[in-house]
């Protein structure tokens, strides 16, 4: 139980700071800009990158464009007699028995931006997969990608999807518990770890349980539901294991 004496128990104005386990806000400031490649401040340990995250982004997706011809004749080499499992977004954790999808330089099987239709067949997709992939875009360009995917799922195909629980971290700034500290320790404030959820990370649309499956849904997905961490209908499931306890899951099946 929390005492009077407790700063957690004073609201997050009073832990901040005084507490030798949180960083200075100049020590903050100084490692996320370290981080997206816009520094002001001097940092005697760390490359800044030459680029932003937007540019380096818009570049990988024009690269991406360029290799288009080649990934399609890639993607109809990968279409043989088992249906696929698209993990999309991939990131570099590459999923066996899966095709691992995602821009130039993510070392994936294909390289492809994910806001144009996939080069595979009607039909030819069992299982899709995404995680920590639609909070880079907006809830529109997102809702819009997901209808992408529909032609190529079979009936009843199952599309799993995971992004970062932006209302777990609300609740627990609200309510002043310890789980903005346990997932983002040491930041000056919990105002500032909330923030990067929202706001950093090349970030664009903040989700919940709800949204997500309301997005899913919209796209034309039918029966859309909260899933657990590590509990899934597909087998094994393909969670990544450290980023289970921050994200929020949802499954939904294609339509007949």
């Amino acid at each position: 139980m929390r005492t009077p004496d407790d700063p957690s128990s004073q609201g997050p104005s009073a832990a901040n700071s005084e507490r030798p386990d949180r960083m200075t806000l100049e020590h903050y400031l100084a490692v996320r800009a370290s981080e997206t490649g816009n520094s002001s401040i001097p940092l005697s340990n760390a490359l800044r990158p030459l680029m932003g995250p937007a540019t380096r982004l818009r570049a990988k997706q024009l690269a991406t464009t360029a290799l288009a011809p080649y990934t399609r004749r890639r993607a109809r080499a990968l279409q043989g007699v088992k249906p696929l499992r698209l993990h999309l977004g991939s990131g570099g954790n590459n999923l066996d028995g899966w095709v691992n999808v995602d821009l130039v330089g993510a070392n994936a099987d294909l390289s492809w931006d994910l806001r144009r239709p996939l080069p595979f067949a009607a039909a030819s997709v069992e299982t899709v997969f995404l995680e920590h992939v639609l909070e880079h875009l907006t809830i529109a360009d997102g809702v819009r990608m997901l209808h992408l995917f529909l032609p190529l799922m079979m009936p009843e195909g199952i599309i799993r999807v995971g992004v970062p629980d932006a209302g777990l971290y609300a609740t627990s700034y609200v309510r002043e518990d310890s789980v903005i500290d346990d997932l983002r320790p040491g930041r000056p404030t919990r105002m500032l770890a909330l923030g990067e959820v929202f706001q950093e990370h090349g970030h664009l649309s903040a989700w919940d349980s709800e949204t997500l499956c309301l997005a899913l849904s919209e796209a034309g997905y039918q029966e859309a539901t909260p899933m657990p961490g590590g509990s899934s209908k597909i087998s094994p499931v393909p969670d990544s294991a450290d980023r289970i306890p921050e994200t929020v899951y949802a499954e939904a099946i294609a339509p007949d």
